[in-house]
């Protein structure tokens, strides 16, 4: 299943393998800790890498005032938090679909 694009698919894919984990990321949000999402040198680097495609995923779902939505979301007060909360947004995104996509499998199996 795509997500956005298909280095940003690849690349939470490889991360989230597990069924059960992203069950509970999406049930839960990242703020509670989710391995390599956790500290803002991890998180800042993936934005940093995958920076269109995590901008047009919060662009998409927020709108045009995207930053200002991530900004609040994350109380930021800086470019590292403000860059950790548009991460986790996009991880917690990703999570809710493939467990959304999950379970449209299992009802239809």
């Amino acid at each position: 299943m795509l997500f956005y694009t298909e280095e940003l698919t690849k690349a939470l894919a490889e991360r989230f393998d597990d069924i059960e984990e992203i069950k509970d990321v999406a049930a839960h949000g990242c703020s509670g800790g989710v391995s390599g999402f956790i500290y803002h040198k991890d998180t800042n680097q993936f934005f940093d890498d995958h920076e269109d495609a995590v901008e047009d995923v919060c662009y998409d779902i927020l709108g045009d005032d995207w930053i200002s939505e991530i900004a609040r979301l994350g109380k930021c007060m800086d470019i590292m938090t403000l860059k950790t909360t548009a991460v986790w947004f996009v991880v917690e995104t990703y999570c809710q679909n493939m467990a959304d996509h999950a379970e449209s499998l299992a009802l239809t199996a």
